[in-house]
């Protein structure tokens, strides 16, 4: 009697790297590709709002004047508001940013020159920070924090996955050299997927751990209050140094509250002089907050988010009451909070370093590739023995790998084009953005699951038909790629005039629209010429039988 041997621990890891990679690989394809754009998604911002480039101050900072000129104007826009936030301008977004919270919470945006006190609405797209970003980290879910946890399970699972993939491959150093393009097309996704995931294995673990870390509040909230005997407000002020003072009921008047904002550019300067002398070098802000202006507790935060040459986030934040200029709080964040803050800055890469930012664009690109070919590996590998039985998961995950990932890159570039293309004055204009976006990737996953079922009444080797499922996908996001990158020479001047005013940032977009475009174009020829080598094999097979 035979004994059956034991599955070793590789077995185990193979099984869950297969079907873990499977069913939360739709996933992480839709965080790095939303991420890798978020490396750029202040760049995407001035492309996408074309009116906003010629509002551009010089960079990339406001003298007492002009911040006093941008609070006078913040009054004027909205007198019964209480709330008032500025972005100063930075290298990557060289125009100054009014947030402004009305009485009913909406919240209005406007770019402003402070200069000639000309103001852009903000509300005409989400663009990159709007939009991109929030899909990365929460695929634009808010209701009560969905989307975070989905994050949160797709990071643990991307963990695993390259931790049990470095147990399945124990010659990495060999197979950051393999790559037979020219072998079968198993062997070949195989090698693909394995260099992918080689070139770029310390970027996806650092860049899956610290989104991990990042939201460690939210997956486990009681472990940040409990240091704090639970109370939230002392454990937002240790950590962020956010303070919100209770209202005091006495309501300064119009003169006093103009005359507080007046003296904002005089504090910022203070504080700004405080930070220079403690660092040893030049420091400035690139944020102001002003919460309650009508009332007597009023708050004036200055804050450095993103310093240029500095990886961590949010080292400084001070808070002042505004009326007086009294300072409430000098946040200097503790040896933990500090390392957050590193991390932080490390995953968000928000400091002054382009050859760094792309980098992580091709890190993140790898990734996508890594996990598509991972797709199509499952799918070549077991093409023959699913048709045979009849097994109907395969034309749902060919669906899903078509829709899911080429699909999300096609609405993706459709709505660049929709933004080239949407009327400015049109009624909530950067909705309707959105609805393409969501309509075309909906719209693509329901062509992958006709187009797949088709398949599945044909000849299993009828490679036209396979073929197809490739080809018509990326035709469609090269065409859309040049449309987009040729309606903003249209609209704006595009690179020609980029390159006239200095905007490197909306430059960078065209750059990368035209790279998108040959990479299209090379991938739909190679899907071309495999296609016609293999399709006078098979004839002659249908002969032979």
């Amino acid at each position: 009697m035979s004994k059956h041997k034991a599955p070793s621990v590789r077995q185990h890891m193979a099984w869950f790297h297969t079907w873990f990679g499977l069913f939360i690989g739709f996933l992480l394809f839709a965080v790095f590709w939303m991420g890798t754009l978020t490396v750029f998604d202040r760049e995407f911002d001035r492309w996408m709002h074309p009116e906003s480039r010629s509002i551009a101050g010089e960079c990339c900072t406001l003298s007492p004047q002009q911040l006093e000129a941008v609070l006078m104007k913040a009054r004027e826009l909205a007198p019964e508001s209480d709330n008032i936030r500025l972005r100063l301008p930075t290298e990557r977004t060289p125009m100054t940013l009014i947030r402004i919270v009305e009485p009913d919470r909406s919240l209005k945006a406007y770019f402003m020159d402070p200069d000639t006190g000309k103001v852009v609405s903000n509300e005409h797209t989400l663009g990159g920070s709007g939009f991109f970003f929030p899909f990365h980290y929460k695929f634009n879910i808010a209701w009560k924090d969905v989307g975070y946890f989905m994050l949160g399970i797709a990071g643990l699972a991307m963990m695993a996955l390259l931790i049990s993939g470095i147990v399945l491959h124990r010659k990495l150093l060999a197979e950051f050299f393999v790559f037979r393009p020219k072998k079968h097309t198993v062997r070949s996704l195989l090698d693909l997927h394995n260099l992918s995931s080689v070139v770029a294995l310390p970027f996806h673990f650092i860049i899956t751990f610290t989104g991990l870390l990042i939201f460690f509040s939210i997956y486990f909230p009681w472990a940040t209050l409990a240091a704090f005997d639970n109370d939230k407000a002392a454990a937002q002020k240790a950590m962020s140094g956010f303070i919100n003072l209770p209202a005091s009921d006495f309501i300064e008047n119009t003169d006093q509250q103009l005359a507080a904002l007046k003296s904002v550019p005089a504090l910022v300067q203070a504080r700004e002089a405080a930070w220079s002398q403690a660092l040893g070098e030049p420091a400035r802000a690139d944020a102001i907050n002003i919460r309650n202006l009508t009332d007597s507790n009023a708050t004036l935060e200055i804050r450095r988010v993103f310093p240029a040459r500095s990886i961590a986030m949010s080292t400084h934040a001070d808070t002042l009451l505004l009326h007086t200029g009294a300072l409430l709080h000098a946040h200097e964040p503790k040896p933990i909070k500090g390392f957050t803050h590193w991390i932080n800055g490390l995953h968000f890469i928000q400091f002054d370093h382009a050859a760094l930012r792309v980098l992580y664009v091709i890190g993140g690109l790898l990734g996508c590739v890594m996990i598509h070919t991972g797709f199509l590996f499952w799918l070549e590998a077991r093409r023959v023995q699913h048709h045979k039985k009849k097994l109907p998961g395969f034309t749902v995950v060919q669906a899903l790998t078509v829709g899911g990932t080429l699909g999300m890159m096609i609405a993706t570039a459709a709505f660049l084009v929709a933004n080239q293309l949407i009327p400015d004055h049109l009624n909530n204009r950067a909705t309707v953005e959105t609805w393409v976006f969501y309509g075309v990737w909906v719209g693509s996953i329901v062509w992958a699951f006709v187009n797949a079922r088709k398949g599945r009444h044909l000849q299993i080797h009828a490679q036209a038909h396979r073929s197809s499922q490739w080809f018509a996908p990326t035709v469609a996001f090269t065409v859309l790629c040049g449309l987009a990158w040729l309606l903003n020479q249209i609209n704006t001047g595009g690179m020609v005039a980029a390159i006239r005013q200095g905007d490197m940032n909306s430059l960078a977009i065209d750059i990368g629209l035209l790279i998108m475009v040959a990479s299209g174009i090379y991938t739909a020829r190679k899907v071309v010429i495999k296609s016609s080598a293999r399709q006078p094999a098979h004839s002659e097979a249908l002969k032979c039988n």
